[in-house]
């Protein structure tokens, strides 16, 4: 309470929220509230729960090669992680999960990035698929595009080019898992050209620790 940060965060937190609530219609919303059916939030909450532990024990599973941790203790971590998604910008629950970790599991924080990037290149790929299952009905029933200068990219370039990024990254990492000699040795002579002497052994190690969580790709 005596911190500045604290102070600081509350008064972040406060002027977004008066942002974004000073433009509500509470009359209308107060009506939507009155007429809401709230037993679907029980199983909307269930399902979520058994999502959670699903990717509690994913995570689980691609940790293991770093060490073998129990669904059970990942699963408040997960939980923490994707609550803080919701309240921090740029996905830093992300980042939170791999401290929490480091505190409680001794697994260090690139390595546990790792795993964490690669569930979210996964998590690219499913979506994608989902899109171009359905693209010839999304591209009828949706005028979707998004304009990047003067270039027009409309849904089905939008997947093409998103899928590319996405297997691009995937195979990135699964040339460094396969082999990893080959690997370092390029990361080292990289560091070794372009990043500054005091940094150097410290980059480094980050770097090859956070190849280490690619273990799982073997």
């Amino acid at each position: 309470m005596k911190r500045w940060q604290f102070w600081l965060g509350i008064l972040i937190s406060a002027l977004f929220l008066y942002l974004v609530l000073r433009k509500i219609d509470y009359s209308q919303l107060w009506q939507v509230l009155i007429t809401a059916n709230y037993w679907w939030l029980i199983p909307g909450v269930g399902v979520y729960f058994i999502a959670l532990w699903v990717r509690s024990w994913r995570w689980h599973y691609l940790l293991r090669p770093l060490k073998a941790i129990p669904t059970r203790t990942m699963f408040p971590i997960v939980t923490m992680g994707y609550a803080a998604n919701n309240i921090f910008p740029a996905r830093a629950g992300e980042v939170l999960r791999a401290v929490v970790l480091r505190r409680k599991e001794e697994v260090p924080i690139a390595a546990s990035l790792a795993t964490i990037i690669v569930e979210r290149v996964f998590d690219g790929i499913v979506m994608l698929a989902f899109v171009f299952v359905n693209l010839s009905e999304l591209t009828r029933l949706t005028d979707v595009s998004i304009d990047i200068g003067r270039i027009k990219f409309g849904i089905q370039e939008v997947a093409i080019w998103g899928s590319i990024a996405f297997f691009g990254v995937l195979a990135v990492f699964l040339l460094a898992a396969m082999f990893p000699d080959t690997t370092d040795r390029i990361i080292s002579r990289f560091v070794e050209r372009f990043i500054p002497l005091p940094l150097k052994e410290k980059t480094l190690g980050m770097i090859r620790r956070f190849l280490g969580g690619l273990g799982f790709l073997k």
